[in-house]
Order: C-alpha cells, then sequence, then structure tokens
C-alpha cells in the first residue's frame, strides 16, 4: 500500500512516537535509579503485584527498552502495542482517578490527593492506540530506514502490508 503521509503530519507522528516513548523511558529510569519509589508507588496503586526492589529495578529496564524502541522507531509494531499494554495497564488500576479526577462522585475515587495528576495516563493511552492506527503514516523511523535500505525486503522492517 502507497503511503500518501504529508510531511506534516509524518513530522506529528514522529513528535507524538517520540514523547510518548520518551515518557516511557522516564518510568522505566525512575524504577532503576530509585528502585525503593518504584516499590512504594506499587503498593499504593498496583495492589502489591510488584512487591520487591528487584522486581522494579528489571521492569524499569523493560520499560527503558520498549522506550527506546519506540523512540526510535525499531521494532514498531511489538514496541507500541507493549506500550499500549503498559500504559493500559497503568490507567486500569488507577480508574477510578481517571472516572472523577476530584473525587467528587465516586466512593472509591479518592486514589490520592492530587490524583486530577493522573489524567494524562489517559492521553499517553490514546496517544499509544493513535500509534498503532497510524503506523503506516509513520515514516520517520529505524525499521522504515532499514526496510529502504535493503530494497524493500527486511525482517527489522515490521510495517504490516495492509
Amino acid at each position: 500500500m502507497q503511503n500518501d503521509a504529508t510531511k506534516s503530519q509524518q513530522f506529528a507522528l514522529l513528535a507524538l512516537r517520540v514523547s510518548l516513548g520518551m515518557l516511557l523511558v522516564w518510568w522505566g529510569l525512575a524504577k532503576i535509579m530509585k528502585p525503593q519509589m518504584g516499590v512504594k508507588i506499587q503498593q499504593k496503586f498496583y495492589g502489591e503485584l510488584f512487591p520487591s526492589v528487584d522486581l522494579q529495578f528489571g521492569w524499569g529496564f523493560v520499560q527503558v527498552a520498549i522506550g527506546t524502541m519506540v523512540v526510535v522507531g525499531l521494532y514498531r509494531k511489538q514496541a507500541v502495542i507493549g506500550q499500549l499494554l503498559i500504559t493500559g495497564f497503568s490507567s486500569m488500576m488507577i480508574w477510578s482517578a481517571l472516572l472523577d479526577p476530584f473525587g467528587l462522585w465516586l466512593p472509591v475515587a479518592k486514589v490520592a490527593g492530587m490524583q486530577h495528576l493522573f489524567y494524562p495516563s489517559v492521553i499517553a493511552l490514546c496517544g499509544a492506540a493513535i500509534m498503532i492506527a497510524f503506523r503506516d503514516q509513520d515514516r520517520m523511523n529505524l525499521d522504515t530506514w532499514f526496510k529502504n535500505r535493503r530494497g524493500g525486503d527486511s525482517d527489522i522492517a515490521s510495517i504490516p502490508a495492509e
């Protein structure tokens, strides 16, 4: 399928991909640099699913790896789906804060004191979905570079042939 994305659309997708990927990198680096902080956060918001410093440290490396692949556009199909799953899981765990950011009407909504600051999780989740929906128009990435360098036949390029 021929790609008809304009340069401005490609730059917009590049900016979205880089900003979303860097968010995941920052989340991962926080867990690597201060894994105990990650344990405290998960205890409060994730029901102690990942209770150890070692798990937080390892999960931080996974997030940095996926975020970096999203930023540079390598294995985009897999990386952006991974990002969507991570962001979706995080959003799911704070669902009440997203539905009632000021804790006004939902009895279980008081997740944190300034829980309206969780709302960007929805934006990151929607952005990851946009990156999946428009991956054919996202041409400024390493997948495309490798594909073009090898004459259009590359295992690295994860661009679907829809």
